[in-house]
This record gives structure tokens, sequence and C-alpha cells, in this order.
């Protein structure tokens, strides 16, 4: 397999509708590249959610995605810009799951859907939460400021991909 046919990159304004183009082009690099695997819909659902909380908590609208195969890993990854507090947040969240047990995790997600609590931008680490539910601790996340107070967040998810 050519190791660039692989990759999806995308750098730009993510809007719903560029969102939908992207996630429909991902599904069909991914079932090209990947074959009718059993993982197929949790690996493209972790790269849905990735996009769906960048698009909620970018505060310019641009942002950098990328999806690619390295050896046995999947490595989806995407960058934006956000508030202080949203990027704190992200890796408040992104730290907590990373010291959760499974058992531990599927209790934070059941007691956030039953949380009534919503932000006005959504679901209070709800995302995070599903993509670990589907990969595990396999979540980082880094963040710095930039000269316009803005903060650049970068998500990153790798999980080994399962033998067909």
């Amino acid at each position: 397999m050519d190791p660039n046919s692989n990759l999806i990159r995308y750098e730009g304004l993510l809007t719903s509708e560029v969102r939908v183009q992207l996630t429909d082009l991902l599904l069909a690099i991914a079932v090209s590249n990947l074959g009718s695997r059993s993982d197929l819909k949790k690996l493209f659902g972790v790269a849905v959610e990735l996009l769906d909380n960048a698009q909620r908590y970018c505060s310019s609208g641009s942002v950098s995605f990328e999806w690619h195969i390295e050896g046995t890993e999947l490595v989806i990854a995407i960058t934006n810009k956000a508030s202080k507090a949203d990027a704190e947040r992200l890796i408040d969240r992104v730290a907590a799951i990373q010291a959760m047990s499974p058992e531990q995790l599927a209790d934070a997600f059941r007691q956030q859907l039953q949380d009534p609590s919503f932000g006005e931008k959504g679901g209070a680490g709800l995302g995070m939460l599903q993509i670990a539910r589907r990969v595990g601790q396999a979540i980082n996340a880094r963040i710095s400021a930039d000269a316009n107070g803005d903060y650049i967040c970068t998500s990153q998810v790798t999980t080994t991909l399962r033998t067909r």
C-alpha cells in the first residue's frame, strides 16, 4: 500500500458543511484503506467526535485535521484555537480520562449522560469520554498560548489497528 494513500489532511475553516464533506471523504478513505473491519465504525466515530469538538470550541473557525496510519497505528489529530477556559478544560478532561480505569470511564460517561446541566457549547466533556470509551486512554492533548490571547489546542488519538 502506498504510504500516502492512507493520509487525510485538512487545514481551513470548519463549518457544518465542511465537516459533513470531511466525514464523507474520511469514511470513503477509511473503507478503501482499512476495508471491512470490526473496529472501523469505532475509528470513524473517534474522528467525528474530534471534528465536532473542534468545531464547537474553535475560537477562529479554522482547524488543522489529520488522519494517517503509521505501521499498525492510526493517528487522528486536530488543532484549533480556543479560549483559555476551553483550552484548560480540554487539558483537565484529558488528564482525568488518562487516570481512569475502564470502569471509572463507564461510570463517568453514565454520570455525564444523566447530568442535565449542559453548557452553551455542549455536553461538558461527553465527546472526550465517548472517545475514551472507544480507544481507552489513547488520547493526548496539549495547549499553548499565542500572542493574541488565544490558545492553540491539539487533541490526538493514537490507537492500534486490530488485525482483521
